[in-house]
């Protein structure tokens, strides 16, 4: 378990995470479970808490438990823009936020003017997407969980095919006011020893296009 906070400890800027971690791992071990056998989902679903940004396509799932045993259960998609839309608040913008960020603003938001200590949970059950086409192997649509490059994005594809053309790679991306943006990666380059922080970071809708080779 030391190893564990170790490592999360290195790779991590968030303080929370390590002590998250370690009352996980107390709770496993008190109640009889080896916390080596849940280790990689626990420290999944606490970054996955901390750190993963909430964004559009997100389907998310908010329980409110308030008075004596009432409760408000919703399952929300995120908007193109970043919205929700939920009972008693109207539009909320949730975009570029954590899942304990939104908690504790819905919470401050209801308890503000509706209800009274009401305590709220928020789940994603449906990730934001990107779509890879043209000389990968294995072409197609990929949850973002977290920060994804292109490079990335490329590797879950399982890679090039022998007829593409890396440093041919573009981004296609629609802005939230509806205009496109195509950005150009020289993947290839990047993959060779490159400047890693030319590898675009993903958003939500990225379409990643992987042409062929004319050589």
């Amino acid at each position: 378990m030391v190893c564990i906070i170790h490592t999360i400890m290195k790779t991590t800027k968030n303080p929370i995470l390590p002590i998250l971690t370690f009352v996980f791992a107390l709770a496993l071990i008190l109640t009889g479970t080896s916390p080596y056998a849940h280790a990689a989902n626990d420290e999944k679903d606490i970054r996955t808490r901390l750190e993963y940004k909430i964004g559009p396509q997100n389907v998310l799932k908010i329980d409110v438990y308030y008075g004596r045993d009432k409760s408000m259960e919703r399952k929300v998609r995120v908007t193109s823009n970043g919205l929700i839309t939920f009972p008693l608040l109207g539009e909320v913008p949730v975009q570029g936020m954590t899942v304990n960020e939104l908690e504790i603003k819905l919470t401050e938001l209801l308890e503000k003017d509706y209800l009274v200590n009401p305590q709220v949970s928020v789940f994603i059950e449906e990730y934001s997407t990107v779509s890879i086409i043209g000389q990968v192997n294995k072409p197609s649509t990929y949850e973002i969980k977290g920060r994804l490059t292109v490079v990335e994005a490329i590797s879950m594809a399982e890679g090039f095919t022998k007829v593409a053309a890396p440093n041919g790679v573009k981004v296609l991306r629609t802005n939230p006011d509806g205009t496109k943006t195509t950005l150009n990666v020289r993947a290839g380059d990047i993959i060779n020893g490159g400047r890693k922080e030319d590898d675009i970071e993903l958003k939500a809708g990225d379409i990643v296009t992987v042409p062929e080779s004319f050589f």
